[in-house]
């Protein structure tokens, strides 16, 4: 929802450092931008509206309607750094593989990063494991976090009590991430890169994509394929170009369906909050609306779902004059004092403590307005809908709300 950099900043101002590299603090949100009043209305049909409800710390239970199981891309949405996403994330995972047979996680990593969680729900090898999260922790992604890690480790539990036919794998279609990573793979395949043009490229993404592209050409003339090095050229491709990342992105999914990797089978998949967005913010148009204008099968039958915060910690990494540190923060929920979304104390009233749940706000009557549950005002980025008096799902299907999570905490 929220860059890193941006929330960066903001922990810093909530802790009163002061640094080089934080030459302008963000403020809170005015009083009066916080005030909302709770629509009983609302509340009422949001709790006649739920698909899914349970404890926290997980066991939930799922009410979707039927349609949701005929969608070819359900997308969860979430803002980084907590833990409870990641627990509906392998919870939902486990309903779809069991109800449906899905088992294409369309994953927010590149397709390096893919193949290498792939080995490891192949192997259950922790050094594989360790070499995807070990790039996250010490680059101050907020993906470096122990929560993700165990998701990870529960697909691989997961797919041990599974067919191999009915097994998850990973589908990584994100722009490169870890560059060195990349270089290892190659390695493996049997090809070649120039580790110091790598290094002297770095800033310049196109540049690195150009010599990452020419040592994958050498590893395409081998007999053996494997689905990742087609949505990798399709990625690179698209980094020399200039493209941004969620055409990159669209890109390398639109890939994997049209060449049979993926096919007509659904996918699913947890990413941040921008990117399921089904029409335009801030007059950009995230990976979800790409896939809605798309002539692709997912464009009519897509879902997504957005994960909201109450009374909840995230980490946010903050280079602080000491070093990159982890900080758990407790300010940054949907009601303020830096994050407001609209119809958030309609969203508390129709929730309760400790729990998550997921509510369908659609229907002819429903009181639900545009912009409502989705519309963000924040004081640490700018955030403006396209088309903020459209129905909620011009934007999204379903709203979720998690209360009394703790953070997702750091690797160590």
């Amino acid at each position: 929802m929220i860059r890193f950099s941006v929330l960066a900043m903001a922990a810093a101002a909530v802790l009163g450092v002061a640094s080089p590299a934080l030459a302008q603090m963000p403020t809170p949100l005015p009083a009066e931008a916080l005030v909302d009043e709770v629509d009983a209305a609302k509340v009422d049909w949001l709790k006649g509206h739920v698909v899914a409800d349970g404890p926290v710390a997980g066991g939930l239970s799922f009410t979707f309607p039927s349609d949701f199981y005929g969608a070819k891309l359900i997308l969860l949405g979430e803002s980084h750094g907590v833990a409870a996403p990641q627990i509906v994330d392998l919870e939902l995972l486990t309903h779809l593989n069991a109800r449906i047979g899905l088992r294409d996680y369309l994953a927010e990593v590149d397709p390096v990063q893919g193949a290498m969680l792939n080995r490891y729900l192949e192997t259950g090898d922790e050094a594989v494991l360790d070499r995807v999260f070990d790039f996250w922790t010490e680059s101050g992604a907020q993906w470096g976090n122990t929560a993700f890690e165990t998701k990870v480790r529960g697909i691989r539990a997961l797919n041990e009590s599974l067919p191999e036919a009915q097994r998850v794998r990973f589908l990584g279609v994100d722009a490169i991430q870890d560059w060195p990573l990349f270089g290892e793979w190659i390695a493996a395949e049997g090809g070649t890169i120039d580790a110091a043009a790598l290094a002297t490229a770095a800033g310049n993404r196109a540049d690195r994509a150009a010599l990452a592209d020419l040592a994958l050409a050498a590893v395409a003339t081998l007999p053996e394929q494997t689905p990742e090095t087609a949505r990798l050229t399709k990625v690179l491709q698209d980094l020399k170009a200039g493209a941004g990342r969620e055409a990159t992105i669209f890109n390398a999914y639109s890939g994997a369906v049209t060449s049979g990797e993926l096919g007509d089978r659904p996918a699913y998949g947890l990413w941040g909050f921008f990117h399921v967005l089904q029409s335009g913010a801030n007059g950009a148009t995230p990976f979800a609306a790409m896939v809605k204008a798309s002539d692709l099968p997912a464009a009519n039958r897509m879902v997504s779902i957005v994960l909201h915060s109450l009374d909840s910690a995230v980490q946010i990494p903050a280079p602080l004059p000491t070093g990159l540190q982890r900080l758990r923060l407790t300010q940054f929920n949907i009601d303020g004092p830096f994050v407001k979304v609209q119809g958030s104390a309609t969203l508390r009233a129709a929730t309760e403590p400790g729990r998550i749940t997921i509510f369908d706000p659609r229907g002819e009557d429903s009181p639900v307005e545009g912009g409502d549950f989705v519309g963000l005002n924040t004081s640490v980025q700018r955030f403006t809908l396209d088309e903020p008096t459209a129905p909620v799902d011009a934007y999204v299907q379903y709203v979720g709300v998690f209360r009394d999570s703790d953070w997702a905490a750091p690797r160590e």
